[in-house]
């Protein structure tokens, strides 16, 4: 079911006084109707769902292995994520495929256990820059959701499309490309809700906001105050129309 969302991605930021200083300061001022998610670093995950527990905020993590336990040094699983209070899990993100070498295979494993173990998945897909340039956008995106997403219920399941090319570069996406890539990301998976994540920020929201197939964002360094955060889903809410 298409929904509003809106995703805080904190990748490997804070230590865990000043990243519980901004989640209390988060929980202080959103109040809005969207969904929002905040993903931090594992090391701040229990210590956030306390902070998170009597808010609207839900708790994701960003990243996990998809076996329950085991000999694998350095993973964390599902079971882990559920036991401190976690409801999401980003996977596929383009770091977690360019730097550390993931695979299609790899994810769609992810996200299976992700379901299983009631974890829902924000599987993010991308093209990089020489893949636009070659023409190879749709074909890069297309084989990366069909993959991950390959005999899965979709009910759980959100995307989120963040081109590499503008992840941390501070310039977003086009408009038209966006609007061209979320229509066709739409076609593929119907009524899941389809972020757009890529240098959003509070001065760029609305007008992302307003493309209809963008149902959100999954915000990465602007996410990191929370007073930007909080003006970027106010932002969305009011391209949307959401009173």
């Amino acid at each position: 079911m298409r929904r509003n969302i809106v995703a805080a991605n904190w990748k490997m930021h804070f230590g865990i006084n000043e990243a519980e200083n901004v989640a209390e300061r988060m929980v202080e001022i959103i109040k809005n109707k969207t969904e929002v998610i905040v993903c931090p670093p594992f090391v701040f995950l229990d210590r956030l769902s306390r902070v998170f527990s009597d808010s609207l905020i839900k708790l994701g993590a960003q990243n996990m292995y998809f076996e329950e336990k085991g000999a694998f040094t350095g993973e964390i699983s599902p079971i882990m994520l559920k036991s401190v209070g976690c409801e999401y899990v980003i996977l596929g993100h383009s770091e977690r495929r360019h730097i550390f070498g993931e695979s299609d295979i790899d994810i769609h494993k992810k996200v299976v256990s992700a379901i299983e173990h009631d974890l829902k998945p924000i599987l993010c897909v991308g093209e990089t820059l020489a893949q636009r340039k070659d023409g190879k956008a749709k074909d890069v995106v297309e084989r990366q959701v069909i993959a991950a997403l390959d005999g899965v219920d979709l009910s759980s399941v959100v995307v989120a499309y963040e081109p590499v090319w503008a992840i941390g570069t501070g310039v977003p996406a086009d408009l038209d490309t966006i609007n061209e890539m979320h229509t066709f990301i739409r076609g593929l998976v119907e009524d899941v809700p389809v972020l757009y994540g890529g240098s959003v920020k509070d001065k760029n929201a609305f007008e992302l906001a307003h493309i209809d197939d963008v149902d959100g964002f999954l915000v990465g360094s602007a996410s990191l105050d929370a007073d930007v955060f909080k003006k970027i889903i106010d932002e969305f809410e009011r391209a949307k129309g959401v009173n």
